[in-house]
């Protein structure tokens, strides 16, 4: 039995740190240095390119004129 309790006290232990590393993480501001600033910049376009491009393909499920897409065999 106490090593029951021992397990479940440690697995406690682990998934509160876990949680507190979690919070601790969320809490950071914006990054400070330019490279990081540089990467935030480059996954927000990347984002905004991939966001359009889904939107493209729902406006035109079969794909874009040209593209290939629309060739029949």
């Amino acid at each position: 039995m106490g090593a029951y309790v021992a397990l479940l006290a440690g697995i406690g232990g682990v998934s509160a740190w876990c949680a507190v590393a979690l919070v601790r993480r969320g809490r950071r501001g914006a990054t400070e240095n330019a490279d990081g600033l540089l990467i935030e910049q480059a996954a927000r376009l990347r984002a905004q390119q991939l966001r359009s491009e889904g939107r493209d393909f729902r406006a035109h499920p079969h794909g874009r004129p040209g593209s290939g897409s629309d060739r029949r065999y």
